[in-house]
């Protein structure tokens, strides 16, 4: 950040009370970060980003605070423009409470959460992150079933139905946190907050927490997903998770509705949509075949014969097809050379704006296709390439397609492999 800090201390509300949303405070220093303006207060309830949690939005006096990050012993208030007020004036803060509370009803879901892998698996919480959507955790496990998941989900709610209390206090010295029966021991020395969900977890964080467990009101697994050795679970409680229940249910029932059926007779309703949609797909797969094939004995009348070197005569169709798909043409090309032994397929397309040839050739014949759709493409502008027997090639000259199938049929016999096949 670049700017030298005075040496401060600043007092952190939030530890004292999650639920404080004003306070008064007095500015230390006024600061820039990266251009934008920052101040530091002698105290404040604004959480920065730390420990997986991020930091609070609000205001302060009426200037937004758009990002509150921690430097040494000072917390950074970046602001969304100039306070008016000096160092040494008061200032008042307002914590934006929505996004606050429901940072507290994640970061206390996921300590129950937690609480729930290690009594439930065994399973240590590797790391936590609280996102703007979801929230994630990561545990050491190379598979987690879905009726683990439930296990878990049903150990976290019964916490939460039960409204433990959540306590959070300050422990110091290694043999007193030896006493606690510490979910994961702290790495770090000195003062350590402890966070208490009564009778079941202990921990030590510095985050925003809930009174008591009722208050975060749902915590719900909604993704699992294999990292390396580990699982990481993806995971939201309170008005996300009722939000997310909200917004699913107006789905279902809007889909139960345009099938005219029960939202309990989905299940089934599907299974079987999708059993006929599969016999449908067969059976028009089936008639497309025969389209197909009717096509190509169609086209197959078209053709004209010429002689090659050594006086055998060879079946050509050139053909140009305008607005037909690109896919559907190749197909016919393929199906062409199955259906005669001695053909060779010279097709171009007009797609849009663009244009495209196909070469192909049956299995017996001795040409080198994907060297002639490279000549012929040049006619186009475009560039391609394939197989002796099947090649093709793109370009944008739409007005030179003529003469890249001309060149094809002019020069066919030019085109052999080096090797004979």
């Amino acid at each position: 950040m670049g700017e030298k800090r005075e040496k401060s201390l600043t007092e952190r509300l939030y530890y004292q009370d999650s639920y404080l949303k004003e306070f008064k405070a007095r500015i230390l220093q006024k600061v820039k970060i990266n251009n934008r303006p920052a101040v530091i207060l002698d105290r404040t309830a604004f959480y920065p980003t730390s420990g997986g949690q991020p930091y609070d939005k609000g205001i302060i006096q009426d200037i937004p605070v758009v990002e509150v990050v921690e430097e040494n012993d000072n917390i950074l208030h970046i602001l969304g423009g100039e306070l008016k007020e000096e160092p040494n004036r008061e200032v008042v803060g307002k914590i934006d409470w929505e996004r606050r509370f429901d940072h507290m009803q994640q970061h206390s879901g996921q300590h129950i959460l937690s609480g729930a892998l290690m009594k439930i698996g065994g399973l240590e919480t590797l790391s936590f992150h609280l996102g703007e959507g979801v929230c994630t955790l990561d545990v050491a496990k190379d598979q987690f079933t879905e009726g683990e998941v439930r296990d878990v989900e049903e150990c976290a709610n019964a916490i939460v139905w039960e409204n433990r209390p959540i306590k959070c206090y300050l422990v110091e010295g290694t043999e007193e946190l030896k006493k606690l029966n510490l979910r994961k021991i702290p790495q770090r020395e000195g003062k350590i907050r402890i966070v208490e969900v009564e009778g079941f977890d202990l921990s030590a964080c510095g985050g925003t927490h809930c009174r008591a467990s009722g208050e975060i009101g749902l915590i719900k697994i909604t993704q699992k997903e294999k990292r390396g050795e580990n699982i990481r679970l993806e995971f939201i409680c309170g008005k996300r998770a009722w939000e997310d229940y909200f917004g699913k249910h107006e789905r279902i029932k809007g889909i139960a509705r345009r099938l005219t059926v029960k939202d309990t007779e989905l299940g089934e309703v599907i299974e079987r949509m999708l059993e006929e949609k599969k016999e449908e797909e067969k059976k028009l797969k089936e008639l497309k075949e025969k389209l197909l094939d009717y096509e190509a004995r169609e086209i197959i009348k078209e053709s004209s014969w010429q002689e090659n070197d050594k006086g055998e005569k060879i079946e050509i169709i050139k053909k140009l097809f305008e607005g037909k798909d690109f896919a559907e043409v190749r197909e016919l090309g393929q199906k062409i050379i199955q259906l005669k032994d001695r053909v060779v397929v010279l097709f171009g397309v007009k797609e849009g704006k663009g244009v495209k040839i196909i070469f192909a050739c049956s299995y017996g014949l001795n040409y080198d296709l994907n060297a002639l759709v490279r000549e012929a493409g040049k006619f186009i502008e475009g560039r391609g390439g394939g197989t002796y027997h099947l090649a093709q090639a793109g370009g944008k000259k739409a007005e030179g397609i003529e003469e890249a199938l001309d060149f094809a049929l002019v020069n066919l016999e030019n085109f052999t492999p080096k090797q004979p096949l």
